[in-house]
């Protein structure tokens, strides 16, 4: 490992624009075939199989980790966090109004926002933890989290019951405590995400610091990376222009 001449890591890393690239045309095909199974009626195998389970995970592991990463090269994460929020419920009204059966309540870009602002109100808390210790106890708190949903907390036989009393309700589902009667089409509570997201904060010290292999501060398929570097965008746009163009090839051809 070697900080590569020009010091470009502490600028852009550009294989991180392209992981996020790869995450963002996966995310297209995943939302394509979505409308087109739950839209259009079209059976398609995929999800039910390994592989949808395996490019959903993809797809959310992917955005969570590189934003956390983009922590160590965003100036103001409390300002980005704020207007990537603002987008988040701007996108929850717009799906409460036109798309009620679509309804984001607290989705991948709430989670995002609200993750970012947390990171930067935290900042001086994170900085003291080392590491090392940061990036594992970020990952063994996010594997201990991620049955909060069925109301557990722990690793296998160690797991114990959540209080009833948190689900009772759906005043804490921000944080992953919810009743059978909350519904959100797209769903990332802080608990565990939060935590997988912290990982990504971490690790980001590596990318910023120029120790990471020379080959991710380097721009390898500028379409690509390009194409990482307008994430929101994407994701504000791509469900629509996909309904529309699937919307008009089924009526002109049936």
């Amino acid at each position: 490992m070697k900080m590569v001449p020009g010091q470009p890591a502490a600028s852009r890393a550009g294989f991180l624009d392209e992981w996020r690239g790869i995450a963002l045309l996966c995310m297209l095909v995943y939302h394509a075939c979505y409308d087109l199974y739950a839209m259009f009626g079209v059976p398609i195998p995929l999800f039910s199989s390994l592989f949808y389970f395996l490019l959903q995970r993809f797809i959310g592991y992917s955005f969570i980790l590189i934003s956390g990463i983009a922590c160590s090269y965003s100036r103001s994460n409390l300002k980005r966090g704020a207007v990537v929020f603002g987008i988040a419920m701007v996108m929850t009204f717009a799906t409460a109004f036109i798309m009620p059966e679509q309804l984001i309540v607290f989705g991948v870009l709430h989670f995002l926002g609200v993750s970012m602002m947390l990171a930067a109100l935290l900042k001086s808390i994170l900085g003291k933890i080392p590491f090392w210790a940061g990036l594992s106890g970020s990952l063994f708190l996010f594997i201990c989290t991620s049955s909060v949903s069925s109301g557990k907390i722990g690793i296998g036989s160690l797991a114990l019951e959540l209080p009833s009393f948190l689900f009772q309700s759906n005043v804490l589902f921000p944080l992953g405590f919810h009743n059978a009667s909350f519904f959100s089409s797209d769903y990332y509570p802080l608990l565990p995400w939060f935590f997988l997201f912290l990982a990504g904060v971490f690790w980001g010290r590596v990318w910023k610091s120029g120790k990471m292999p020379a080959f991710v501060y380097q721009t390898h398929i500028p379409p690509l990376a390009a194409l990482g570097r307008h994430t929101i965008m994407v994701y504000i746009v791509h469900q629509p222009v996909i309904y529309l163009l699937l919307f008009v090839w089924f009526f002109y051809n049936n």
